[in-house]
């Protein structure tokens, strides 16, 4: 069919026209003019192409008759709204007259008769076929790249020139928790934890040039955490080279900054590890070891690696030690224990050892881990505590229990070899007066010397120990010579005679020693420590620095002090104590001016038992105490009887024990006194020993100023008996001195004694302290003492002391 055959008349075309049928004609798309019939009255060659028909198999027809019945619907919507719509652009499914259906593109426009009714309408027709199919394949290579992309480990991620993510794979939900339609549109800036990453990121971009690998990052993650990722991204460029946007790919990195940052970790620990690690390889040569190895061993890893660990070997253990150890490992991949190694300098040193085995996925042994800690100071402190539960940590002398054991040895020895054992129990004498009036320091060396010379004393085989405080005993064993305890003892006490030079203190003292002997004496020790505590004991009364063998007759002294003890506390109990009270004289009026309260028993078996017979005893088993209370009690009784009958100046002395000080609360006792009786705290002396106040200095201190603050009065008494210090004089502000008897019972023919209480009654004037001298017999002691100004005298010159009601005419 050809274009001039088949071509309408010129005037039934709209515009007509040779040059319009040209193009029409030769018009790569379809061409079509429809009458108001909605009937094809033209067709150019490219429409008949089109649908695989000639021209007359067109003209005619419908729309309708070329277009697939799916898309019929779509048609007659179209064709019904271009009467009211100039101009149509719509897409429908065309059919051939072989029946294939091809996608086609419509543009369709009405056109109009002279009376401005739509007279039909005319158009392109383009086959999409060749589009669509490109589509289709630009679809599948979408999906195919995006499949690739969804199945990647990384996210990919595609932002424009503005920094808005255009694209992302699936796995942006794993990484950040997002769905991939939830990030698009979203500016990447947001997803970065900290946004100064995120410039950071851009200026390095910039200074490589529009590439960057493993870029380190953090991004938040929907649920707000950190999620660390390593970014590859690189420039997208147009064909001009202009910066449209990046594209890269993000991993999580996470998880491998978790294993980096534990074996960062890992090997900070085992380099700062307090305790000595080494590792071995399968063939036990060492491959690493670390800071606490160095410094156990002396080994520098250097001087270490590539060697066994028997360089440590120290040849203390045997063979079967280290099969046993090996044993283990091979059949528990674990050992540990207590093991004897060398350092590098040859000193053999403990430590405990655990070694554990590595194996590998195959189960072979890779490596061993041996972790050790060096043990010295631990197996020190044990030999320490062993050492110091059989000793005496100040002297390191054996204590009783260990001296228990090995007199029970001796004993058994001499059972069997028919021989003596001896057991001396030596006390130092005065030792709390030097403690207390040197201190703890100069007295704890004092022990320790002693114990030295007692150690010297005696044989190798021979054991001194020390029982606690000042108490020291002997076993002296495998004794066949009579003499050879004698001999001992002797010496003990030449030894202890000679001075002790401490901290700048020559220090004078002696000892007395007990001593009982086996088999004679008893034959364990419980028996054997108790004679040789009553011969002790013995040898103190005798005047002390001097020894007793245990007789029978110490043994009938000590029931007899025992019974003492027990007839003492039912005195006291039944109120069989009284009081007697020596005048006080001042030399200036020559009148009765005070008195002393002095303790009598008024024994039912014994009668009137002076405090000579009994104090020391009370001292000894913690009467003495109580005893006291009740002393300063009556005393404050006695103090307001008499101020009821008018002698308001008389004073009272009432001595203080330095047990009171140590056990009792002296202050209460005081107070609770006083208050009691409503005497008049002024009228009050409390004497103190020189020992008092050199003991515990600053808790005595404390307690004296409580006193003071009572109103009471406080003397010295037995001044120049002891260690007196002119400083703790004014430090505890005392209000009289008691010179001791034994400087004034013989004045003035004893030279000695007169210059020693000259310079006493001089010193206490020159502190402002009153003086009162004890023990004044005769008239010429009396004169003497007033031209020395001394201000106060008592003794058997002016009277006894006397029950109250005696001593009741004295003051009238």
């Amino acid at each position: 069919m050809t274009a001039e055959a088949d071509a309408p008349d010129d005037d039934k075309l709209p515009g007509g026209g040779q040059f319009f049928r040209y193009v029409v004609e030769n018009a790569v798309d379809g061409f079509f003019i429809i009458d108001e019939q909605r009937r094809f009255i033209e067709a150019n060659a490219a429409m008949c192409r089109m649908f695989g028909r000639v021209r007359d198999e067109i003209i005619g027809k419908t729309p309708l008759d070329l277009v697939a019945p799916e898309s019929h619907a779509e048609l007659f919507a179209q064709i019904q709204s271009i009467e009211t719509t100039e101009h149509r652009r719509y897409q429908v499914l065309a059919q051939r007259k072989d029946g294939s259906k091809f996608p086609v593109l419509l543009n369709n426009t009405s056109y109009r008769d002279s009376s401005g009714v739509v007279a039909g309408s005319f158009g392109f027709i383009t086959d999409l076929t060749s589009l669509v199919e490109a589509q289709q394949a630009v679809a599948a290579s979408e999906r195919e790249l995006q499949g690739i992309l969804d199945n990647m480990q990384d996210t990919y991620y595609r932002t424009d020139a503005g920094g808005r993510v255009v694209r992302a794979s699936r796995s942006v939900f794993n990484l950040l928790g997002y769905k991939p339609e939830e990030v698009l549109g979203k500016p990447l800036a947001d997803l970065y934890f900290d946004p100064a990453d995120r410039q950071d990121f851009l200026q390095r971009m910039a200074e490589r040039g529009g590439t960057l690998s493993g870029y380190d990052s953090r991004l938040r993650h929907k649920a707000g955490h950190e999620v660390w990722v390593l970014t590859n991204a690189q420039y997208l460029r147009d064909a001009a080279g202009k910066v449209i946007g990046i594209e890269g790919t993000t991993r999580d990195n996470t998880e491998q900054r978790r294993v980096k940052e534990n074996l960062r970790l890992a090997a900070q620990v085992f380099e700062n590890s307090g305790e000595s690690i080494m590792i071995m390889d399968a063939r036990s040569h060492v491959v690493s070891v670390n800071r606490a190895f160095v410094n156990m061993t002396g080994y520098l890893p250097a001087e270490v690696h590539g060697r066994t660990p028997a360089m440590l070997t120290s040849d203390l253990h045997d063979e079967e030690f280290y099969q046993r150890m090996w044993h283990s490992l091979r059949e528990t991949g674990y050992w540990q224990g207590e093991l004897w190694n060398r350092r590098r300098n040859g000193e053999v040193y403990p430590e405990w050892l655990g070694i554990s085995t590595l194996r590998g996925s195959d189960g072979a042994v890779t490596h061993y881990v041996a972790i050790s800690t060096d043990i010295s100071e631990r197996k020190a402190s044990e030999a320490r505590i062993e050492f110091l539960a059989h000793h005496d940590p100040l002297t390191d002398l054996p204590n009783r229990l260990l001296l228990r054991d090995r007199l029970e040895r001796a004993i058994a020895q001499g059972e069997r070899t028919d021989t003596r054992v001896a057991l001396l129990f030596i006390d130092l004498d005065r030792f709390k007066t030097v403690n207390d009036s040197l201190g703890h320091p100069v007295g704890d060396r004092l022990l320790r010397e002693a114990a030295q010379r007692l150690r010297q004393c005696v044989r190798e085989m021979d054991t001194v120990s020390r029982q606690g405080g000042d108490e020291f005993l002997i076993v002296l064993c495998d004794l066949k010579d009579g003499d050879a305890v004698t001999r001992v003892a002797e010496h003990i006490l030449a030894a202890m005679s000679v001075p002790f030079s401490l901290d700048g203190h020559d220090v004078a003292i002696s000892c007395s020693v007990g001593v009982a002997v086996f088999p004679e004496d008893g034959r364990d020790f419980d028996e054997l420590l108790k004679k040789s505590d009553i011969a002790m004991y013995h040898a103190k009364e005798a005047g002390r620095n001097a020894f007793r063998y245990y007789t029978e007759r110490m043994n009938i002294d000590a029931l007899e002090r025992l019974d003492l003890q027990n007839r003492l506390r039912r005195g006291l109990e039944q109120g069989e104590f009284v009081l007697h009270y020596q005048p006080v004289v001042e030399l200036a009026s020559n009148r009765v001016v005070g008195a002393e309260a002095l303790v009598r028993w008024n024994s039912p078996d014994s009668g009137l038992v002076m405090p000579g017979r009994f104090i020391a005893v009370a001292e000894e088993c913690g009467l003495i105490v109580p005893l006291g209370d009740w002393v300063l009690r009556e005393a404050c009784r006695q103090l307001r009887r008499w101020q009821d009958a008018g002698h308001d100046r008389l004073t009272l002395a009432v001595n203080l024990s330095a047990i009171q000080f140590r056990r009792g609360s002296v202050e209460e006792s005081v107070v609770r006194a006083l208050r009691d009786a409503g005497a008049n705290p002024a009228a009050l002396e409390l004497e103190l020993t020189e020992s008092i106040l050199l003991q515990g200095a600053e808790h005595v201190l404390a307690t004296v100023r409580q006193l003071k603050s009572l109103g009471v009065k406080l003397s010295i008494d037995d001044f120049g008996t002891g260690y007196s210090s002119l400083a703790y004089l004014k430090r505890f502000a005392v209000d009289k001195l008691k010179i001791d008897q034994s400087f004034v019972s013989n004045l003035p023919a004893d030279a000695d004694n007169a210059a020693i209480v000259a310079a006493v009654i001089q010193m206490a004037k020159s502190l402002n302290l009153q003086v009162l001298a004890e023990g004044v017999e005769n008239v010429q002691a009396v004169e003497h003492l007033r031209s020395l100004r001394c201000d106060y005298v008592q003794g058997y010159h002016f009277g006894r002391p006397v029950p109250a009601d005696e001593f009741a005419t004295l003051i009238r």
